[in-house]
Order: structure tokens, then C-alpha cells, then sequence
């Protein structure tokens, strides 16, 4: 029983992972095609892709909602909800993307210029932002399409989906920019529309295949504009948006402070950043899979087995990224030299590594059970720990060794004390049973709907129904 659920995690866990790992790599490729143009575009894709990133966010918390009545439909064995659960959450992508991208769009220069650029930068900068902002669409549609298959366990599927947006995304951006097979050179402005020409092929492969019933999804056009299903996807996923809102600002917030140590504290801060986001990625797909399986086993009715298979999905991400906390613990100083030339910056990486080597099993708990939490539907409490931990502990405490004069390196360190708060109160929240009997308040309408289905065991994606596509 155990060994099965175990693999059942790694089955939903690692594709999950090597998805991310795709996403994470398009980032990279974008600093990459740009670099010829000189250091004001590297910085200017930086700080455009910050922006994206917040627009973006707002795609990732409807993902959480989009999770929770999914998966627990399917749990549920209500084909029929999960299908208009969907239905609706496409809508309320297009609704979300559009309305922000089109604020963005509006005040690009406005918001660009907070950054406090030189022109030629900001310029280039406002350039990527405009067409990005328009052009999220397609990435917020992708989103949901990729998390509506996840919550059933199909997880292979966006798996494909990803290697083909980040491969035609790559190509397009890269064939744009430089103006290559004929086409006009669009410099900066190539990088938003070639990565969206990538997600736009994956939603038009999607949407034949959906509206042809391909998928175990079929579209349900009353279910496009159903008010009800709508208001509880945004109320499943506002806490998740407001989440995003604390942590993203208070993540530039503690920047600001790390700032004040100097170029080289703040270089290295940046450069521990982009090493934390590579190990992030086994995180977030151990939080998918773990989210995934709590909504689908509370939609059978079997919360125990949703607590159980959030504790073995914390166990293995605990594994997993100590693992990876102890190479980059041991190759720390390796990875600063490769990384910078400046003593002083080396010398600060190699402690932020160490700090970050430290965290890992922390965020191992946090993605983990706090995305079990969020799978079936709890979304409010783990807003709540989020504002705990990053505001008042690590921006809180941050800005009190500021004014006791503390070295760069107690700020660093602030950084454990926020997750180890985060993991400590998420631990006791999904060992107690407020979670599970508050369910019914944020249920789907596939639970509530279904409220006295005799339990049922959670069967695999693929044997319920074989694949067609």
C-alpha cells in the first residue's frame, strides 16, 4: 500500500518536475538570445520578465482553484464536473489575462520607470513589456490547460505540452529577435511574441482536440458564463492571488534592504536566487502532485488518505531536496567562482548557498503540505502563514537588524527563520482536523453536489478512460 502510493507520488512528482525544469530553462534562453545586444537588454529582459512574472501570478493562483474542484470532481467520479470545473476556468484565464495584461499594457512606461532604469534600458524594457502583457493570454490558457490535466494525474500530457511550447517558444524568440528565414527584426519585442507563438501552438492543439472530445474533458458551453462556478473558482483562488501579492512584494521589499549592504551583497543575493530557483522546481512538482492527490481523495470521500499521502509527499521532497542541498552545499565555492570574479561577491554567494542549503528541507514542507492544504481548497490559511513568515519574520526581523547595524549575513540568514516559521505552523495546521472539517465551507460544487457519495478509492488518470490523443 505504501510502496504504491509512494510511486504514485514520484509518477505525478517527477514530470511535474522535468515541466518546471522547462519552464525555468526558457528564462535562461531568453538571456541567452539577447546577450548580443548588450548589457541594457539583459538587464531590460530582467525586469521585463519580473513584470510578466507578476502577471503570471495571477494565472498560477486560478491554478490552485483550478486544482481543487478538478481533482476533487474526478475523486468524485463526476466526469461531468470536472469537464465544466474546466469549462470555466479557461473562461476566467482569458477574463484575468485580459483584464491585467490590458492595465499593463496601458501603464508599461509608468510601471517600468519604478525600477529606476537609465532611458535606453527602460525603453527596451517597455518594449517587451507591452507585447507580453497582451500576449499573456496564451500563457494563462496553456496554465490551465497543463493544471486541468495534472489534477486528474495526467501528468504526461503537459509533460509533451511544455517540451513543445519551450522548444517552438525558444526557436520563435530567437528566429524574431534576430530577424532570421526572411522575417523582420523585431529585437526586444521578438522575445514575448516568439515564446507566446509556442504556447499559442499548445492551445490550438488543445482546443481541436478538446472540442472534438479527445480529452476525458468534453466542453460544456453552459458552463462557459456560469456565474456560480465562476464566483467559486475566485473564491477558491483570490486567497492564492493575495498570496502571490504579499510574497512577490515583500520579496522586493527584503531586495531593497539586502540593497543597502552594497553592489556585491545585493549581486549576491541575486545570484543565490537564480541557483534557489533551479532547486524550487522539485519542489513545486512534489506541491502538484500532493495537490493533485488531496483533492482527488477528498472528492472519494477519504480525507485520511489525503492527510497520508500528503505526509509521503512531504517525506520524499524532504529527501529529494536535502539531497540537493548537500551538492550545492559541497560544491559552494565552485558555483560562486563560476558565477562571479569580485572576491566580496564570492565570498557572500558562498554563504547565501549555505543558507539556502539550510532551507531546503523547510521548503521541502512548505510546498508540500501547503499545496495538499491548497489541493483541497484551503487557500486562506496558507495566505495567512505566507504573510506570517515573509512579512513579519523575514521583512520584520530583516529590518531590525538594519537598525541594530547587523552584517549582510544576519539578513541572509533571516531567510531560514521565515521558512522555519512557514513549515512549523503548516505542519500543525494539516496534523490537526480543522482542514478537513472546514472542506465543506470551500467545497467544490462536485462536493457539495455529492455530498454523500460512498467513499471510493482514487483510481489512475489512465484507467479510467484509455487515451485517444
Amino acid at each position: 500500500m505504501n510502496n504504491l502510493s509512494y510511486r504514485s507520488i514520484w509518477q505525478l512528482a517527477g514530470p511535474n518536475i522535468a515541466s518546471n525544469i522547462l519552464m525555468v530553462s526558457i528564462s535562461f534562453a531568453h538571456l541567452w538570445i539577447i546577450a548580443p545586444f548588450g548589457p541594457e537588454a539583459s538587464a531590460a529582459v530582467v525586469t521585463g520578465g519580473r513584470i510578466h512574472f507578476l502577471l503570471m501570478s495571477a494565472s498560477m493562483a486560478l491554478s490552485v482553484a483550478t486544482t481543487a474542484v478538478v481533482a476533487r470532481a474526478w475523486g468524485a467520479e463526476n466526469l461531468q464536473e470536472a469537464s465544466e470545473a474546466t469549462t470555466s476556468s479557461l473562461t476566467l484565464a482569458v477574463l484575468i489575462s485580459l483584464g491585467l495584461g490590458s492595465v499593463t499594457f496601458l501603464f508599461a512606461e509608468p510601471i517600468v520607470g519604478l525600477f529606476g532604469l537609465d532611458p535606453t534600458t527602460s525603453q527596451l524594457a517597455v518594449d517587451y513589456v507591452k507585447p507580453s502583457a497582451i500576449l499573456n493570454i496564451f500563457f494563462a490558457l496553456a496554465l490551465t490547460v497543463f493544471t486541468a490535466f495534472r489534477a486528474v494525474g495526467d501528468v504526461v500530457r503537459p509533460l509533451r505540452f511544455s517540451a513543445i511550447a519551450t522548444i517552438f517558444g525558444t526557436l520563435g524568440s530567437y528566429i524574431l529577435v534576430h530577424g532570421s528565414f526572411g522575417l523582420p527584426e523585431m529585437g526586444m519585442a521578438g522575445i514575448p511574441w516568439g515564446t507566446a507563438a509556442g504556447q499559442l501552438f499548445v492551445v490550438l492543439w488543445f482546443g481541436f482536440s478538446w472540442l472534438t472530445r479527445r480529452y476525458v474533458f468534453f466542453p460544456t458551453t453552459h458552463a462557459v458564463f456560469d456565474t456560480v462556478r465562476l464566483k467559486q473558482l475566485a473564491r477558491i483562488g483570490m486567497p492564492a492571488a493575495m498570496e502571490q501579492v504579499v510574497l512577490q512584494s515583500s520579496l522586493v521589499l527584503f531586495m531593497i534592504l539586502v540593497a543597502g549592504y552594497g553592489t556585491a551583497a545585493f549581486a549576491a543575493y541575486g545570484i543565490g536566487i537564480t541557483i534557489l530557483s533551479i532547486c524550487i522546481v522539485i519542489g513545486m512538482g512534489f506541491g502538484a502532485a500532493s495537490a493533485a492527490l488531496s483533492g482527488q481523495n477528498l472528492g472519494a470521500q477519504d480525507p485520511e488518505a489525503a492527510r497520508t499521502n500528503g505526509w509521503m509527499a512531504m517525506k520524499m521532497a524532504i529527501i529529494c531536496m536535502t539531497a540537493v542541498a548537500l551538492v550545492t552545499f559541497a560544491f559552494k565555492t565552485q558555483l560562486a567562482a563560476m558565477l562571479s570574479v569580485d572576491p566580496d561577491i564570492r565570498r557572500y554567494t558562498e554563504f547565501f548557498i549555505i543558507v539556502l542549503a539550510i532551507v531546503q528541507p523547510l521548503m521541502a514542507i512548505e510546498f508540500a503540505v501547503g499545496s495538499a492544504l491548497r489541493g483541497s481548497g484551503e487557500t486562506r490559511y496558507p495566505l495567512i502563514v505566507t504573510f506570517i513568515g515573509v512579512v513579519l519574520v523575514r521583512f520584520g526581523v530583516g529590518f531590525i537588524v538594519i537598525l541594530l547595524e547587523g552584517p549582510v549575513e544576519a539578513i541572509y540568514a533571516v531567510i531560514i527563520a521565515d521558512y522555519l516559521v512557514k513549515a512549523t505552523l503548516l505542519v500543525l495546521r494539516f496534523r490537526s482536523d480543522s482542514w478537513i472539517k472546514d472542506q465543506d465551507n470551500h467545497a467544490p460544487l462536485a462536493v457539495q453536489s455529492l455530498a454523500g457519495l460512498a467513499r471510493a478509492p482514487v483510481r489512475n488518470y489512465f484507467s479510467r478512460k484509455s487515451r485517444k490523443n
